[in-house]
This record gives structure tokens, C-alpha cells and sequence, in this order.
């Protein structure tokens, strides 16, 4: 049985969610997955009298995963304003003003899929390994919600007459995407050297 989101994400009739509200929420999925194993250690290290990295790592990961909801619900709503804003005869200004939200907000989704990339190698230095396959899996719902908040962005830069802010946002999209990446790289290195 689908939920929701997943029903109105497959629903054709319906022009949103579409593709940066999926990313959003794929990270949302790694992020609750990642939720779970950070509390199955906190568990574990409330027994013992150790100093533990777990209750900080909770705070992080459950904020992150709070704002990936809000993008992933802020994403459709700015598709519909940009669809309405080309349609009306909306002045240039005005409709550049909505389409950078609308690129603005999946690299938003990018920049929370970095700092939850950071979390999962927080985790991976100290968590069980028997948990380590479950956080490859975080790994790749981060990674591919980066990726496809990323093509979402750069599909909507297209857009963008002005070719000075044009080529600003394509910058700062491509040091996303860089950081992203590099992110994705430490955090597989984590699990891999804890793992060895």
C-alpha cells in the first residue's frame, strides 16, 4: 500500500510532487534509516558509562531530516507559482524572482544531503559493523537525493535569461555538487575503514 506522498508522486494527473520533491524525500528515507541505527548505538551506549557521540548525532540527523520534509513540500509549491507566473504574462522580473527559488531550493536539498553525508561518517567510526550494510544504504539514498536535486537545479538554470546570474548559480552548483561528491567519497571511506 502506497503512502501519500508516493501516491501523488505517481500520480499523472498531478503536476506535483515530480522530481525535487523525490530527492528530498529519498534523503528524508536515508535519513530515517540513519535515524534508526543512531538510536539502536545510543541504546547500547546508555548502558555503559562511555562518553557518547550518539545524542548529538540524533539532534543532527532528526533537524536534517525536518528541513528535507519542508523542501520536499516547498519544492511543488514553487513549481506551481512558476508554472502560473509563465502562464500570466508575469513581468521578467517577476519570473525570474520564482525560478530562482526554484533553483535556489533543490540546491538547498544538496546542501542538507552534505551535511547529512557528514553525519553518516560521524556514524560509521562508531557504530557496529553488523549496522554498516544498513549505512551503504543511507549512503546511497543521500547520494542519489544530491544527484537528482542537482539535474533538478541545473534542468531549471536553463531557464535563466541573465547570463551574469546565470553563470553565478552554475558556480555555486557545481561547488555543491563537488561537495557532494567529495562528502559521498568520505562517507563510503568511513564505513569501508571501520568494516577492514
Amino acid at each position: 500500500m502506497k503512502n501519500s506522498f508516493l501516491s501523488a508522486l505517481s500520480s499523472p494527473e498531478q503536476p506535483i510532487p515530480g522530481g525535487g520533491a523525490a530527492a528530498a524525500h529519498a534523503g528524508a528515507v536515508g535519513l530515517a534509516l540513519l535515524e534508526k541505527i543512531i538510536r539502536i548505538e545510543l541504546r547500547r551506549y546508555l548502558k555503559s558509562s562511555d562518553n557518547s557521540p550518539w545524542e548529538n548525532l540524533l539532534d543532527q540527523v532528526s533537524a536534517l531530516c525536518k528541513t528535507l520534509y519542508m523542501l520536499r513540500d516547498e519544492d511543488g509549491k514553487i513549481y506551481i507559482r512558476l508554472a502560473h507566473v509563465r502562464k500570466s504574462g508575469a513581468s521578467q522580473e517577476e519570473i525570474a524572482s520564482v525560478l530562482r527559488q526554484a533553483i535556489d531550493c533543490p540546491m538547498k536539498i544538496m546542501e542538507q544531503t552534505h551535511k547529512a553525508l557528514g553525519c553518516v561518517a560521524q556514524t560509521a567510526k562508531y557504530c557496529k559493523k553488523h549496522l554498516l550494510s544498513d549505512l551503504q544504504v543511507v549512503c546511497e539514498l543521500l547520494g542519489a537525493a544530491g544527484r537528482g536535486a542537482y539535474h533538478i537545479a541545473r534542468a531549471n538554470l536553463h531557464l535563466m535569461a541573465d547570463p551574469t546570474a546565470k553563470a553565478e548559480y552554475q558556480s555555486r552548483l557545481n561547488r555543491l555538487q563537488t561537495l557532494d561528491h567529495e562528502a559521498l567519497k568520505l562517507a563510503e571511506g568511513s564505513i569501508v575503514k571501520n568494516d577492514g
